[in-house]
């Protein structure tokens, strides 16, 4: 298993951070990776839904956990086998909420140079992420 993570901190509270996870026609304004996200039904644990990310094939994800208002697991197969798995967790902290992104690869492809490739964009979605969130809480 390959695991990444990054975390950040920003002044937002955490619910304004969380409103743009929450909503995946969201996701393509703060993740310039992804086309589109759809989900089959509302976003709780085990719903499934489709990935789609540029240049690549729309791909099929799962939602095994949600807490609501502070963390997210999103889970795709790649073609091989891999599992690729985003966790996405907010954290209040003293005046600040603590944003962490941390993906983990387990499979034939779970290495270093993939991993790497996978999660070069993550500090850049991450800033993305909360001047998205910043824009729609003014």
């Amino acid at each position: 298993m390959w695991t990444y993570e990054h975390s950040i901190e920003t002044a937002l509270p955490q619910a304004a951070v969380w409103d743009c996870y929450a909503d995946p026609a969201l996701w393509p304004e703060w993740d310039e990776e992804v086309r589109e996200l759809t989900l089959d039904g509302p976003l709780a644990p085990g719903v499934r839904g489709t990935l789609d990310l540029h240049g690549l094939p729309p791909t099929e994800l799962t939602i095994p956990s949600v807490i609501p208002g502070t963390a997210l697991t999103t889970e795709v197969r790649i073609p091989d086998g891999t599992l690729l798995r985003f966790t996405y967790h907010l954290a209040e902290l003293s005046g600040a909420t603590r944003v962490t992104h941390r993906a983990q690869l387990d499979g034939p492809s779970a290495g270093q140079e993939f991993g790497t490739a996978i999660t070069a964009p993550v500090p850049d979605t991450m800033r993305a992420l909360i001047r998205f969130a910043a824009s729609r809480a003014r």
